[in-house]
């Protein structure tokens, strides 16, 4: 299923999910200059599932910020599921110097079993703010039979002149597009799909529509990174 058509449906549930988060689901701002963002899978009993969703939407008041965010998802028992997905927004208006970074990392060791994570971050800065960015995904099999691993990393750094920023519905569009994306690796039944589907920068395409959209920027310098076993 394509992301875009898919899109409208899940934007609903992510509504309802945003909604039950909390914080996550408005814009936040904070003096600290350490944002991290963990989402973490990782199933404990065979034949069992763990998914772990979450979601950041913060403003960096501070002079220096650092953002990391983390999609971690494991499956190291038999024919058991682990999946992991994070959103992160970081408007850093005031800091001159931020560093962001961005991981997405999958393992699998086991019979017949799986994990897949994905990670989106979004770094919002005005002219002159100098940003170092990472973004990485490694997946790995081991010792394992008849398991697959999918990990995606897509990350963005958006220069600004205003003080834009993702309205309500941005920011569920922007989770119902994680969601689809674990959504499209999670569907694929064999290697090859999965390796096609991990590859797919249709979600990396649609996020920049979004982002566009809503942010108005400068500038944006489009991230991806995807491993699959």
């Amino acid at each position: 299923m394509k992301i875009r058509q898919a899109l409208q449906a899940t934007v609903v549930a992510a509504s309802l999910v945003m909604g039950a988060a909390g914080s996550s689901s408005f814009l936040t701002q904070r003096e600290g200059r350490d944002f991290d963002l963990v989402a973490s899978a990782n199933p404990a009993a065979p034949h069992t599932s763990d998914t772990d969703r979450v979601a950041m939407f913060e403003r960096a008041r501070g002079k220096r910020a650092q953002a990391d965010a983390v999609a971690n998802a494991s499956a190291t028992c038999d024919a058991c599921t682990g999946t992991a997905t994070a959103v992160q927004v970081i408007y850093v208006s005031k800091a001159r110097n931020s560093t962001a970074d961005n991981m997405a990392t999958a393992w699998s060791s086991c019979q017949g079993c799986g994990a897949t994570s994905v990670s989106v971050q979004v770094v919002v800065a005005r002219p002159g703010t100098s940003v170092t960015a990472r973004n990485r995904a490694l997946a790995v099999n081991a010792a394992c039979t008849g398991c697959s691993t999918a990990a995606v990393a897509i990350q963005f750094v958006v220069i600004t002149k205003k003080h834009e920023a993702f309205s309500r519905k941005g920011r569920e569009e922007l989770y119902a597009l994680a969601r689809q994306v674990e959504a499209d690796l999670r569907s694929a039944s064999t290697k090859a799909a999965r390796t096609a589907a991990a590859r797919d920068k249709g979600g990396m395409t649609d996020i920049e529509a979004l982002v566009k959209s809503e942010l108005k920027p400068m500038s944006v310098q489009p991230h991806f990174a995807t491993k699959t076993g």
